[in-house]
């Protein structure tokens, strides 16, 4: 079906990650910036027999809104996408920032306030979708921005992207890779479940921990794009040791590099970084 590369990364979106069908109410969430991958989407859904709706942003939108919204505007719940997490059955998100810095000015304050206008419907999002009765994924659409922050061309990113996400011209049918991937990591599941301690140890690691009686879940593409991992949480008070980690990571804009943490049963008694502590 999927010849473009688009095509193909829509494809995984509506018929593996959230199995669109008949009668759905499908949310499309995104901005202006990924349009081409979009009107896939937005046309797949149609063929499915689903009914799309598109929450399109500005690019600069967010940027706008910390710089004049005062405090009841920051903790107001949208009531779009309130309305997306309380009743749609699918909902769809691509993020495509053209600079992912690009709230790194405003205030620490400003932003927690934000978080508490979205809690409820983060927290409305990820009940739902325990119960299956809100299929939801989230995935990344190539820019300028990302491909800056990786050190790459945009070409070169994506080509790095749509590979991840097994929807390049080298994948011929993605859904069926995306299973392969499932029944692969099942096996490395099989092998690790019932076991009681791990040991990490390495140049910037020396950790303990217990996964006793703990279930590895199985992560193949139904909720994050790109995807493939197994995982679980450690028992609450197990965790003995120290992590660093060496790749910057950027949170709600705000940089953070070489953050090293020190845990006592469980707890974090120290915690450092070089950049944005």
């Amino acid at each position: 079906m999927a010849d473009h590369p688009y095509q193909k990364l829509a494809q995984i979106l509506v018929d593996h990650s959230t199995r669109v069908k008949p009668g759905d109410r499908v949310a499309i969430e995104t901005t202006t910036n990924a349009s081409e991958l979009v009107s896939h989407i937005y046309e797949l859904v149609l063929l499915r027999g689903g009914h799309p709706h598109i929450l399109l942003n500005l690019p600069e939108q967010d940027q706008i809104f910390f710089r004049y919204a005062n405090d009841d505007q920051l903790t107001y719940t949208p009531a779009f996408q309130k309305l997306v997490t309380e009743e749609f059955e699918v909902y769809i998100r691509v993020r495509a920032d053209i600079n992912p810095r690009a709230l790194s000015d405003v205030s620490a304050e400003k932003q927690s306030l934000r978080q508490k206008g979205m809690a409820q419907v983060r927290n409305r999002m990820i009940q739902r979708g325990a119960d299956n009765s809100l299929r939801w994924v989230l995935t990344q659409f190539p820019t300028e921005g990302y491909a800056m922050e990786a050190g790459m061309s945009l070409q070169e990113y994506s080509d790095f992207l749509l590979a991840a996400c097994h929807a390049d011209e080298n994948t011929v049918n993605p859904i069926a890779h995306w299973e392969f991937i499932r029944v692969q990591q099942s096996r490395m599941i099989e092998s690790i479940e019932g076991h009681d301690e791990i040991k990490l140890l390495g140049p910037n690691v020396d950790l303990t921990l217990s996964v006793k009686g703990r279930k590895f879940n199985n992560s193949h593409g139904k909720h994050n794009l790109p995807d493939g991992e197994i995982y679980t949480s450690p028992v609450e008070d197990s965790v003995n040791g120290w992590v660093k980690f060496t790749y910057p990571a950027i949170y709600q804009s705000q940089v953070v590099e070489g953050v090293e943490l020190t845990f006592e049963k469980g707890r974090v008694v120290s915690a450092i970084a070089k950049v944005g502590e």
